[in-house]
Protein backbone atom coordinates (compact mmCIF):
# COMPACT_ATOMS: atom_id res chain seq x y z
CA UNK A 1 0.00 0.00 0.00
CA UNK A 2 1.62 3.23 -0.75
CA UNK A 3 2.09 6.01 1.50
CA UNK A 4 -0.15 8.98 1.75
CA UNK A 5 2.44 11.16 0.18
CA UNK A 6 3.28 8.41 -2.51
CA UNK A 7 -0.41 8.23 -2.78
CA UNK A 8 -1.22 11.78 -3.36
CA UNK A 9 1.48 12.38 -5.61
CA UNK A 10 0.72 9.45 -8.02
CA UNK A 11 -2.77 10.73 -8.02
CA UNK A 12 -1.67 14.58 -8.67
CA UNK A 13 0.99 13.12 -11.43
CA UNK A 14 -2.38 11.12 -13.04
CA UNK A 15 -4.16 14.15 -12.96
CA UNK A 16 -1.36 16.47 -14.36
CA UNK A 17 -0.91 13.42 -17.77
CA UNK A 18 -4.90 13.54 -17.90
CA UNK A 19 -4.89 17.66 -18.11
CA UNK A 20 -2.35 16.83 -20.97
CA UNK A 21 -3.84 14.80 -22.98
CA UNK A 22 -7.28 16.87 -22.62
CA UNK A 23 -5.12 19.40 -24.08
CA UNK A 24 -4.10 17.70 -26.93
CA UNK A 25 -7.52 16.71 -27.99
CA UNK A 26 -9.06 20.20 -27.12
CA UNK A 27 -5.99 22.05 -29.40
CA UNK A 28 -3.83 23.49 -26.71
CA UNK A 29 -3.92 25.16 -23.28
CA UNK A 30 -6.30 28.19 -24.05
CA UNK A 31 -8.88 26.07 -25.67
CA UNK A 32 -8.91 23.63 -22.07
CA UNK A 33 -8.96 26.12 -20.20
CA UNK A 34 -11.79 28.11 -22.01
CA UNK A 35 -13.67 24.49 -22.11
CA UNK A 36 -13.15 24.07 -18.26
CA UNK A 37 -14.47 27.61 -17.78
CA UNK A 38 -10.94 28.78 -15.94
CA UNK A 39 -7.91 31.60 -16.37
CA UNK A 40 -5.37 29.78 -18.11
CA UNK A 41 -3.48 31.16 -15.07
CA UNK A 42 -5.28 28.87 -12.82
CA UNK A 43 -4.81 25.95 -15.31
CA UNK A 44 -1.09 26.42 -15.71
CA UNK A 45 -1.27 25.72 -11.94
CA UNK A 46 -2.84 22.86 -11.94
CA UNK A 47 -0.63 21.62 -14.58
CA UNK A 48 2.58 22.64 -12.83
CA UNK A 49 0.82 20.54 -9.63
CA UNK A 50 0.99 23.64 -8.01
CA UNK A 51 -2.76 23.23 -7.27
CA UNK A 52 -4.72 20.52 -6.47
CA UNK A 53 -7.30 19.65 -9.06
CA UNK A 54 -10.97 20.03 -8.00
CA UNK A 55 -12.94 16.39 -8.19
CA UNK A 56 -15.85 18.66 -10.50
CA UNK A 57 -12.83 20.47 -13.15
CA UNK A 58 -11.30 16.68 -12.91
CA UNK A 59 -14.20 15.12 -14.07
CA UNK A 60 -15.05 17.49 -16.55
CA UNK A 61 -11.10 16.66 -17.39
CA UNK A 62 -12.41 12.88 -18.06
CA UNK A 63 -15.57 13.83 -20.31
CA UNK A 64 -13.18 15.40 -22.78
CA UNK A 65 -11.19 12.40 -22.78
CA UNK A 66 -13.94 9.89 -22.60
CA UNK A 67 -15.53 11.86 -25.61
CA UNK A 68 -12.77 11.62 -27.88
CA UNK A 69 -12.06 8.03 -27.40
CA UNK A 70 -15.47 7.43 -28.25
CA UNK A 71 -15.47 9.18 -31.21
CA UNK A 72 -12.47 7.17 -32.18
CA UNK A 73 -13.74 4.10 -31.64
CA UNK A 74 -16.87 5.13 -33.77
CA UNK A 75 -14.86 6.48 -36.83
CA UNK A 76 -12.48 3.06 -36.46
CA UNK A 77 -15.98 0.97 -36.55
CA UNK A 78 -17.58 3.33 -39.42
CA UNK A 79 -14.08 2.54 -41.56
CA UNK A 80 -13.98 -1.53 -40.19
CA UNK A 81 -17.53 -2.24 -41.53
CA UNK A 82 -16.76 0.07 -44.81
CA UNK A 83 -13.80 -1.93 -45.89
CA UNK A 84 -15.60 -5.52 -45.30
CA UNK A 85 -18.26 -3.84 -47.72
CA UNK A 86 -15.52 -3.42 -50.33
CA UNK A 87 -15.11 -6.57 -53.08
CA UNK A 88 -11.21 -7.60 -52.74
CA UNK A 89 -9.42 -7.61 -56.10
Amino acid sequence: MLGNVEEKESVSATSVKMLQTASEIVGGNEALAERLGISLRALAMFMANRRHLPDSLLLRVVDIILDDRQSRIALAGQAAAEARRRPIA
